[in-house]
């Protein structure tokens, strides 16, 4: 969906001078879906948006947080942690897709409560496909923008590199979210 927006003022004078009154219109262009049969179908709808912390995973292999992070000194409200460990080395959560979505994006890290010197592996997958994967270190973090279009699954793992057996460490997936279909 495409807006614009007009200011619009006085476009005839009629006598007077000096600007007349100012109107503000917003235009709204459909929105146009193809089918694979080649029909099309034209909605005034905009594209949808989840988090993924709203939606119910397929599984989850080990603890899992849905709430607030902070990575890196910045915020995600609405966020992924899978925490992980020596003893339960990697932990992952997979989501159906349904194949209704374009678009996968998030701010991947170590939560900011993970112990100092700590780092991850972080993976996604799309249809058993990965697609990205990153060690990162506690203080740093990495935009992660995947295309899922037509995709079923999506699956987020964290993997513990080998660090202080003793420790626990948390990788967020700050404001994961996916976009483009309805769901």
């Amino acid at each position: 969906m495409t807006a614009a927006a007009i200011t619009l003022g006085s476009a005839c004078g009629g006598g007077t001078s000096g600007p007349g009154p100012t109107r503000t219109v917003t235009a709204i262009a459909p929105t146009v879906t193809v089918t694979a049969s080649g029909t099309s179908e034209t909605t005034g709808e905009a594209a949808q948006s989840h988090y993924l912390s709203e939606l119910d995973p397929l599984t989850a292999t080990g603890g899992i947080d849905t709430s607030a992070a902070e990575i890196n000194g910045t915020g995600f409200a609405r966020s992924v942690t899978l925490n992980c460990n020596a003893a339960g080395p990697v932990n992952s959560v997979e989501y159906n897709l349904g194949r209704h979505w374009t678009t996968f994006t998030a701010t991947a890290g170590l939560r900011d409560d993970s112990p100092t010197g700590g780092s991850l592996t972080f993976e996604a997958a799309v249809d058993g496909t990965r697609r990205y994967r990153e060690t990162i270190r506690l203080g740093a973090s990495r935009e992660v923008r995947l295309d899922i279009r037509n995709a079923l699954r999506l699956k987020l793992t964290v993997s513990y590199t080998g660090q202080d057996a003793t420790n626990v460490y948390y990788g967020s997936w700050g404001d994961a979210q996916i976009t483009g279909g309805k769901r």
